[in-house]
């Protein structure tokens, strides 16, 4: 059975696909003469709309803005993980997180063409990746985050 139909709901929409059929098909000419015959200035209700435009623009960008600055304190909030200082404490962490995510680390391995361990790394790149982890909040927390500095 198919739902009972909304017949005024109908109608008036066919009205209202009528009515901008109609407006489109106006000249330009014919609507600017026709707000001037309703002594309606066209240079004014241009401005007014222009300066709608630009206050929602800049409440817009305002938002944004506002949302920006909120994500950047939320983010400096955000505990971060300890990269180790020392080599063998950084290589264990980047292998537990390879193991945690092994298509990761196939990605990490394949870009550096080295090997599928940390390992195969020199110190700079394990503390490279390391931070990249970081940076993307992938990095697992610390076993033992007094061994790990």
């Amino acid at each position: 059975m198919s739902a009972p139909k909304n017949k005024p709901r109908e109608e008036l929409d066919r009205l209202e696909d009528a009515l901008v059929e109609d407006i489109l098909a106006t000249s330009d000419e014919s609507i600017l003469a026709e707000a001037r015959q309703d002594r309606i200035d066209p240079t004014a209700v241009a401005a007014a709309t222009r300066a709608l435009f630009e206050k929602a623009v800049t409440l817009t960008g305002k938002a944004r803005l506002t949302s920006a600055k909120a994500a950047a304190v939320a983010d400096r909030r955000r505990p971060a993980a300890v990269i180790p200082l020392d080599p063998t404490a950084a290589r264990r962490l980047l292998e537990r997180a390879m193991a945690r995510d092994p298509e990761t680390a196939q990605k990490l391995t394949l870009a550096a063409r080295k090997g599928d361990s940390a390992s195969a790394f020199s110190d700079e790149e394990v503390r490279g990746m390391l931070e990249d982890l970081q940076e993307l909040g992938a990095l697992p927390p610390p076993d033992d985050p007094e061994a790990e500095v």
